[in-house]
């Protein structure tokens, strides 16, 4: 299993877990809903900081594949803003769904952690998730996380308590 750029290889079996996303109302990581071509465009711009969408910061977009198939997603922001320190951090990630549980958030946060070390300035990260998404505790916490604190985020117009977590890079 590998941390990439999107490559059209993976896309079918990515498109197919954006479906499966929309059909089991997954709303924790939003997966691009767009022709590849465009997601390539997009994710390029990101991760230079160009045209992107106000208040929005340069982040790094990778595919987590084995030799088949997409297995997940993670985007790297390379910096904060005021609303990513209270809900967002510096790294979203989504698993496939019918790949929960299998370890893959564990192992493509690792790898996360390694691709930062090695190519953003950033000496540590901030992850953020819900208080009682235990999956993305157990990622967190298996990577090194430290929990800052618990925040209350208004999210769609319902309170939500949210965990902060600093990773030293």
């Amino acid at each position: 299993m590998k941390l990439i750029k999107p490559d059209k290889k993976y896309a079918d079996s990515y498109y197919r877990e954006v479906e499966g996303y929309k059909e089991n109302n997954i709303r924790l990581y939003e997966f691009f809903d767009m022709p590849f071509e465009k997601i390539v465009k997009y994710t390029d711009d990101m991760e230079k900081g160009e045209n992107l969408p106000k208040g929005w910061v340069p982040a790094t977009c990778l595919w987590f594949v084995d030799e088949q198939e997409f297995l997940g997603e993670i985007s790297i922001r390379h910096e904060l803003t005021e609303n990513l320190e209270k809900l967002g951090g510096h790294v979203g990630y989504g698993v496939r769904y019918d790949k929960w549980g299998q370890g893959i958030g564990t192992e493509m946060l690792r790898q996360a952690i390694f691709y930062i070390r090695e190519n953003l300035p950033l000496k540590k990260i901030l992850l953020t998730c819900k208080d009682d998404n235990y999956g993305s505790i157990a990622v967190i916490e298996k990577n090194g996380g430290v929990l800052q604190d618990k925040i209350e985020n208004v999210v769609d117009g319902k309170k939500r308590l949210t965990r902060r977590y600093w990773i030293e890079i």
